[in-house]
């Protein structure tokens, strides 16, 4: 029994930081060909408007601002899409325990029936921040997603392709689930 516990913890952890790096890696990919794009807008400038000895000095700074530029979006402990990916997979994994949070606050408002804003506040916080603790432990505590991020760096493409698929349904699922629990609300209270 205590076996297949620890496999089964051992597999959640696998799987959120499966879901936390994926999420991270398309953000570079976005973040790529958003770069790109803007390079291509802006890349006639130095041509037209730089005096030949700036434009000189610009294009032998430009490999290393690259470089720096690169450093801070894409850095794995405090880069810019490290930030991005921390709060969408924070409201993701959210959305699961959201629904209970939705039932709860349905159940409130039929039995006081009013909206009391600091209960409902509580009663949407509660379920949500119990259920990210165990999130929190797999992912975040200690850094541990940098070591499963060394791992799946060495992956190939298909696996690749099977976790990003994870990842929408995952994304799906979440949004899948606030829907459902505001559905809850107006029929717990109509019923």
């Amino acid at each position: 029994m205590e076996d297949k516990q620890k496999g089964m913890k051992k597999k959640v952890k696998y799987f959120l930081n499966a879901i936390y790096y994926c999420i991270w890696r398309n953000y570079i990919k976005l973040g790529g060909i958003v770069g790109k794009n803007i390079d291509k807008i802006l890349s006639p400038i130095p041509d037209y408007f730089f005096t030949k000895a700036y434009k000189k000095k610009y294009y032998e700074h430009l490999p290393n601002e690259k470089k720096k530029a690169n450093f801070f979006f894409q850095n794995k402990k405090n880069g810019y899409y490290i930030g991005l990916a921390n709060s969408l997979f924070g409201y993701l994994y959210s959305g699961y325990p959201c629904f209970i949070s939705f039932v709860l606050v349905g159940f409130a408002i039929k039995k006081f029936n009013e909206y009391n804003h600091c209960l409902m506040v509580v009663l949407m916080a509660i379920p949500i921040g119990l259920a990210f603790i165990p999130a929190y432990i797999s992912v975040f505590a200690n850094d541990r997603y940098l070591k499963y991020f060394k791992q799946f760096e060495k992956e190939g493409k298909e696996w690749h392709r099977k976790w990003n698929r994870r990842t929408i349904a995952f994304f799906l699922g979440s949004l899948l689930a606030e829907i459902l629990g505001v559905i809850a609300i107006f029929a717990i209270n109509i019923l």
